[in-house]
């Protein structure tokens, strides 16, 4: 474990010139450990949320755990079918109401994020790319001022639009690389967002009685899996091109870096133009899972020119945010 070494503190790396961050779901869990769990189909489980058994059968026969893939299957079968068409229609809604069920269950409300700390964080990078679909990023852009930051839903619509994403000004921008609660996909191919304040609702967001909308975010899923998905939506394709070709150097928090779950983003770190990438370290670790993951980063990074950094998340301001 002679690579624990290699774990500073962010004081001793933080140079004032890191224009790209990077959050994962650890960064979530420090704000809440409602975020600490395997999948939202689990927690449907182990809380006792009513979902039809058919339902459950779907997922298992798609061999999926992801809600927005189930919910976009049952719409098309209603499309195509000529029976049974108010079974379907109730189906789906099930699935949905299960869907806002335990992502209520398992978001921290609006009282329980401080927003404005993070505010202050984020607004020191020029891009801020998430790979979470929660809320927190969100809630926190919208506390204070908001104007230094955009996230491409800037029409009167809030519809997302591919030839329109020049930013104005020095504004950070927001990328949901998996999209998010509040992003949603019309069956036209339109990635839209619904805007939130702090007394909105998860099911006002979700939208329990909608039908043809669907929630835009990939929950779960291994690697292959997400990109296949991203590559589909031309809101979420646009943001992993832009992490992909991405200028200036990389502040990685609170991500895992996993090469089942996450190969498409440490491809697209490899492959952006970053001279240097400083990863967190989970201060709650095991000194042999640190030493693991350092090993399995710098593995993975071994042929690339990037200079590899590490630091210990606690020592960060964004470790710091509850404080």
């Amino acid at each position: 474990m002679d690579n624990l070494k290699e774990i500073k503190l962010w004081k001793e790396v933080d140079d004032g010139l890191w224009k790209n961050l990077l959050l994962g779901n650890g960064f979530s869990i420090g704000i809440s450990e409602k975020f600490h769990y395997w999948t939202l189909l689990d927690n449907v489980k182990k809380l006792g949320i009513k979902m039809y058994p058919h339902a459950q059968e779907l997922f298992e026969k798609v061999d999926t755990v992801n809600f927005e893939e189930v919910l976009r299957i049952i719409y098309h079968a209603h499309l195509v079918n000529f029976y049974n068409l108010d079974a379907i229609k109730t189906l789906y809604h099930n699935v949905r109401k299960s869907l806002i069920d335990v992502v209520n269950a398992s978001h921290v409300s609006y009282g329980g994020v401080p927003a404005l700390n993070i505010n202050t964080q984020l607004r020191k990078f020029r891009s801020i790319y998430t790979t979470n679909y929660d809320l927190i990023p969100y809630w926190s852009i919208m506390k204070s001022n908001s104007d230094g930051f955009c996230d491409f839903f800037w029409n009167k619509a809030c519809v997302f639009n591919l030839s329109d994403t020049n930013i104005i000004g020095a504004k950070s921008a927001l990328y949901y690389l998996h999209g998010a609660i509040h992003l949603q996909e019309s069956q036209n191919g339109f990635t839209f967002k619904v805007t939130a304040t702090q007394e909105t609702s998860i099911s006002d967001i979700i939208d329990e009685l909608g039908f043809k909308d669907t929630p835009l975010f990939i929950s779960e899923g291994k690697s292959e899996f997400k990109l296949r998905r991203i590559r589909s939506n031309d809101y979420l394709n646009f943001c992993y091109n832009r992490f992909s070709k991405a200028i200036g150097n990389f502040v990685v928090f609170g991500h895992s870096l996993s090469e089942d779950y996450d190969a498409h983003i440490l491809n697209a770190l490899k492959s952006n133009k970053a001279e240097k990438i400083a990863i967190s370290v989970f201060s709650g670790m095991k000194d042999k899972d640190k030493s693991k993951f350092i090993n399995e980063v710098q593995t993975y990074f071994h042929d690339s020119k990037k200079e590899i950094m590490f630091f210990d998340s606690s020592s960060h301001p964004l470790g710091q945010v509850n404080s």
